[in-house]
């Protein structure tokens, strides 16, 4: 959609939303977005701020179709299933939400976070994008990630059994990586 003020949208325009979930277990050494470590998060409270801007960005978009929902981060995997479904419910309430409507969540392959892959799925998340980064454990620890690639590769296959579509990061041209090292990373 070009550029336009809210003022010059149409009902039959679609748009997408983006909620941002700025928590993280730790901060990797490559990270340029907004993400914060905090022992305790007051996730009720997190939440309430998201649903109250969600209704405010509803008075100034009334009557679009969302095309995609994204929770990312930081680690929006770290947050509550429950804040997720209640984000899900009032966009449906405020816009209009498909069947097909994609709805994605950031998550890292730690045991932590993969544990509740279920419940974000049964909070109405179809997709699941996991932050893998690197399938070598030496490139791993370099990257500052919590997971070896064994349990980065367990993640991808339980990801495979939950969600209908999943994806996962990873980074090319890391500091002395070679053409062949990428390629034995990815065979």
């Amino acid at each position: 959609m070009p550029n336009k003020k809210p003022s010059e949208l149409t009902s039959s325009d679609e748009i997408a939303l983006y909620i941002h979930w700025p928590f993280c277990i730790s901060r990797c050494p490559y990270c340029d977005f907004n993400a914060h470590v905090r022992p305790n998060i007051e996730q009720p409270d997190w939440g309430k701020a998201l649903l109250s801007e969600l209704e405010y960005w509803a008075k100034n978009t009334p009557k679009r179709k969302i095309k995609s929902i994204f929770f990312g981060g930081g680690t929006p995997s770290l947050m509550e299933p429950s804040i997720a479904a209640d984000i899900k419910d009032k966009a449906s309430k405020l816009w209009t939400l498909e069947n097909e409507t994609e709805i994605t969540f950031e998550a890292n392959p730690t045991s932590v976070e993969i544990k509740n892959f279920r419940e974000f799925r049964s909070a109405g998340l179809n997709r699941v994008s996991i932050g893998l980064q690197a399938l070598d454990d030496n490139a791993l620890k370099f990257l500052g990630r919590k997971h070896s690639r064994k349990v980065g590769i367990l993640a991808i296959e339980l990801a495979n059994k939950i969600f209908p579509r999943y994806s996962f990061d990873l980074i090319y041209g890391r500091p002395q990586q070679t053409t062949t090292d990428w390629k034995s990373e990815l065979h």
